[in-house]
């Protein structure tokens, strides 16, 4: 008798415990399904610490209020950024660190029994972004929430020439500071402005008009808190063939041809997001950042590392005003005089060919047919 009531008690204790492991072994499954670049053996034990490490912190976190600060100061993130320092080296490639952060997120909230809506990212510095507005009171607010799910210490908005309630929505967003300017500054001049106030490491450009996911968002700022100085959005794949290109790609393609970089193809500080590193930070004049092809020919000649991160479709969230549209239009013909301006100044440096030297028409033909 004695036996049986025993053996009745184990068999309670054990019932318990595979509800438990049910469910990291169905949250291991999915992310399982998702990975596929390491070993089979070492990417199931990795993605199982990470699962347990999140479990771990999201139990600690169960028995606490939910926490009130800051993502970036939050438990949520610390606990990851700890479990990664201490077991993962050398630092991860991105999309490797993003399965970890994935897995963690999973068992944090198993755990804690809620789902956070940040990404834990494994940063060395800290990070901030500036946001560029005008009138945007529409998508405003959706864009400074993408923006808190990522660990940033700070959020620049800079609000020129608003007519509209953007100014009372960025000001509900504890972690934003608001600059606002009553006239239009003229395009790229706030980029510069929001650049002088940061006082983080690494800064993430976007524009108030496109809201763009916080996962779309991530690879930028970890390039640049690694070995990238200028982490560029990579719009090739959703460029047209050369015939069909516009007047404003063609330079942008030129220029990086001019700069000996050929591997960029259109790709350009021109277009958001984009970071940019702290170590280019301390050398590189805010100023110049009003003019985004110029900053980018600059950091290219003074051997800073510039790569295409991430693609995120732009042109198909873009919002559509009088003066971007048409062939020949005022943003177009801007953006066409910052690449003059961006050329001039290379030939200064270099003479007539540029850092590339001479490029005949046949490397110009090769080039375009690659696109």
């Amino acid at each position: 008798m004695n036996n049986r009531k025993r053996g009745a008690g184990q068999k309670g204790r054990v019932s318990r415990q595979p509800n438990m492991n049910i469910k990291r072994r169905k949250t291991l499954s999915k992310i399982k399904r998702r990975s596929s670049a390491a070993p089979r053996g070492s990417r199931d034990l990795l993605l199982n610490r990470a699962i347990n490490a999140g479990w771990k912190a999201g139990s600690i976190a169960q028995a606490e209020k939910k926490d009130s600060k800051h993502f970036y100061e939050s438990r949520f993130q610390q606990s990851f950024v700890e479990w990664m320092n201490a077991n993962i080296y050398p630092r991860p490639e991105y999309n490797r660190m993003k399965r970890l952060s994935e897995a963690f997120c999973q068992g944090y909230a198993n755990a804690s029994g809620r789902r956070e809506r940040g990404i834990p990212l494994l940063l060395q510095g800290s990070a901030a972004a500036v946001v560029c507005a005008s009138s945007e009171e529409e998508h405003i607010h959706a864009m400074l929430n993408e923006l808190e799910r990522l660990p940033l210490q700070e959020i620049i908005v800079v609000l020129n020439g608003c007519r509209d309630n953007s100014y009372a929505l960025s000001r509900s967003h504890r972690l934003v500071t608001v600059v606002y300017y009553p006239q239009r500054l003229g395009h790229d001049v706030g980029r510069s402005i929001g650049a002088r106030l940061v006082g983080a490491d690494n800064v993430l450009f976007c524009d108030g008009d496109l809201v763009i996911p916080a996962e779309d968002l991530a690879p930028f700022l970890y390039a640049v808190d690694g070995d990238c100085d200028v982490a560029l959005n990579d719009l090739n794949k959703h460029l047209p063939m050369f015939a069909r290109q516009d007047e404003v790609t063609c330079c942008k393609s030129f220029l990086n041809m001019v700069l000996g970089r050929s591997d960029l193809g259109a790709n350009s500080m021109t277009a958001v997001p984009h970071a940019l590193s702290g170590r280019l930070f301390k050398e590189l004049n805010p100023k110049h950042l009003t003019v985004p092809p110029k900053a980018q020919a600059m950091a290219i000649l003074g051997g800073y590392r510039v790569k295409a991160v991430h693609a995120v479709d732009v042109f198909s969230r873009n919002r559509k005003r009088r003066d971007n549209t048409g062939r020949g239009n005022a943003v177009a013909r801007m953006i066409i005089g910052d690449h003059a301006e961006a050329l001039q100044e290379i030939f200064e440096r270099y003479g007539d060919f540029g850092p590339a030297g001479y490029i005949s028409r046949k490397d110009v033909a090769m080039r375009r047919n690659t696109i």
